[in-house]
């Protein structure tokens, strides 16, 4: 606010999944603006095309990388005012400059919003053109929300997670993504302890430090998984490659509660994450008859 974001305002978000993003996301909505997010990995161009059809006035960044993507596209940018770096110490100057607005200042803007109003702009990943906008509203997150969250008896699906008063979850999936979006504004909105995890590589060790209760991963960590060790163990002359990668998949959930910690998959169409997830359930699927493997997988989750 003290910066000068305004109510709609569009704001946005260029880092990797960090604490500070969820930090960011929630300074943006208290001040009435619109959050933005670009994935960390985008092009100049594509962040280019983002921060013009937005009509993004400012920009956090995570990186000097980021800064150095985007110095190549500034010039094509005239609404772009300012733009903060996060490991440059900007939030701290950010912050700073915060000190002189009052609470009951802040609290006109956070609820000049109504539920209708624009809360996010996520851009799809452009595989069939320019990247389109969409609009998300507070309304569409408080639904989505009210649906994982707070749901009863026969309904009441993954609310079961979010309500166990010990409830924690590490996320590590891009938080440009609504999938990773909504686990946040879930955990936030239930309580639940929230953990960050930058990379992916560094999951397993993570995931024992921090101790979820559940975690939620898509079908591609699982494969990366799978690709790293097939490889590996290619090179090293093992057979049993595909059990190795689906043991070596299932080493991310045994190193929290000997593989008793749900593991949620967005989607589960391909056969190696029926596998994975059939295994994590304790009904491992064999390999051998794909078919009967498929058949066999869904009973196995429901």
């Amino acid at each position: 606010m003290a910066a000068g974001v305004g109510p709609g305002d569009r704001v946005a978000l260029m880092s990797r999944t960090r604490y500070e993003w969820s930090l960011i996301d929630y300074a943006i909505w208290f001040a009435g603006a619109v959050t933005v997010p670009i994935y960390e990995t985008s092009s100049a161009e594509q962040v280019q095309w983002i921060l013009s059809d937005s009509a993004a006035k400012f920009a956090f960044l995570e990186s000097t990388g980021h800064g150095a993507t985007l110095a190549e596209v500034r010039d094509d940018l005239p609404t772009l005012s300012q733009v903060w770096t996060i490991d440059d110490g900007d939030l701290d100057t950010v912050a700073d400059a915060g000190t002189g607005v009052t609470d009951q200042e802040l609290e006109v803007r956070r609820t000049s919003a109504a539920t209708d109003s624009l809360a996010t702009i996520i851009y799809t990943s452009g595989t069939t053109g320019r990247p389109k906008g969409c609009e998300l509203s507070h309304l569409n997150f408080l639904s989505e929300v009210g649906n994982i969250v707070h749901a009863s008896g026969e309904e009441k699906g993954l609310s079961a997670l979010f309500q166990d008063p010990d409830a924690a979850t590490l996320l590590f999936l891009p938080l440009a993504h609504v999938f990773a979006r909504i686990i946040q504004v879930g955990a936030v909105k239930a309580r639940v302890r929230l953990g960050h995890s930058a990379d992916i590589k560094n999951l397993a060790p993570d995931l024992a430090e921090f101790q979820p209760t559940f975690v939620l991963a898509v079908p591609r960590v699982f494969e990366k998984v799978f690709n790293t060790a097939s490889q590996r163990a290619t090179a090293e002359g093992r057979g049993g490659v595909f059990d190795r990668a689906a043991d070596t998949a299932i080493a991310y959930s045994r190193a929290l509660d000997h593989g008793k910690v749900p593991v949620l998959l967005r989607a589960r169409h391909t056969l190696f994450s029926r596998l994975v997830y059939g295994r994590l359930r304790g009904a491992w699927v064999g390999h051998g008859n794909r078919r009967a493997g498929r058949r066999r997988s869904a009973r196995a989750h429901g």
